[in-house]
Protein backbone atom coordinates (compact mmCIF):
# COMPACT_ATOMS: atom_id res chain seq x y z
CA UNK A 1 0.00 0.00 0.00
CA UNK A 2 0.95 3.26 -0.24
CA UNK A 3 2.79 4.98 2.20
CA UNK A 4 0.35 8.44 1.43
CA UNK A 5 -2.72 6.68 1.48
CA UNK A 6 -1.79 4.15 4.68
CA UNK A 7 -1.23 7.87 6.55
CA UNK A 8 -4.36 9.14 4.99
CA UNK A 9 -6.52 6.52 5.98
CA UNK A 10 -4.82 6.02 10.08
CA UNK A 11 -5.81 9.83 10.01
CA UNK A 12 -9.22 9.21 8.75
CA UNK A 13 -9.70 6.90 11.95
CA UNK A 14 -9.50 10.09 14.27
CA UNK A 15 -11.67 12.24 12.34
CA UNK A 16 -14.98 11.94 14.83
CA UNK A 17 -12.82 13.21 17.21
CA UNK A 18 -12.49 16.26 15.02
CA UNK A 19 -16.13 16.29 14.34
CA UNK A 20 -16.81 16.01 17.83
CA UNK A 21 -14.47 19.47 18.67
CA UNK A 22 -16.21 21.18 16.01
CA UNK A 23 -19.99 20.56 17.27
CA UNK A 24 -19.14 21.47 20.69
CA UNK A 25 -16.95 24.60 19.92
CA UNK A 26 -20.06 25.31 17.31
CA UNK A 27 -22.73 24.45 20.35
CA UNK A 28 -20.42 27.34 22.71
CA UNK A 29 -21.07 29.77 20.20
CA UNK A 30 -24.34 29.19 19.50
CA UNK A 31 -25.20 29.32 23.44
CA UNK A 32 -22.75 32.08 24.11
CA UNK A 33 -24.33 34.33 21.35
CA UNK A 34 -27.86 33.39 22.58
CA UNK A 35 -27.19 34.62 25.72
CA UNK A 36 -25.44 37.87 24.55
CA UNK A 37 -28.31 38.84 22.38
CA UNK A 38 -31.00 37.76 24.90
CA UNK A 39 -33.30 40.96 25.50
CA UNK A 40 -32.46 40.62 29.46
CA UNK A 41 -29.26 40.70 28.94
CA UNK A 42 -29.08 44.24 26.81
CA UNK A 43 -28.54 47.41 29.58
CA UNK A 44 -25.97 44.97 30.58
CA UNK A 45 -24.02 44.70 27.27
CA UNK A 46 -24.98 48.84 26.37
CA UNK A 47 -22.81 50.18 30.29
CA UNK A 48 -20.35 47.15 28.91
CA UNK A 49 -20.06 48.88 25.36
CA UNK A 50 -20.23 52.14 27.18
CA UNK A 51 -17.15 51.52 29.51
CA UNK A 52 -13.80 53.00 26.98
CA UNK A 53 -16.50 55.94 26.10
CA UNK A 54 -16.76 57.18 29.87
CA UNK A 55 -14.77 59.79 31.12
CA UNK A 56 -15.27 59.42 35.12
CA UNK A 57 -14.19 62.98 35.54
CA UNK A 58 -10.76 62.87 34.55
Amino acid sequence: MNPVFRAASESASDMWVMGMMTAIFLAFFVGWTVWAWWPTNRQQMIDAARIPLDDDGE
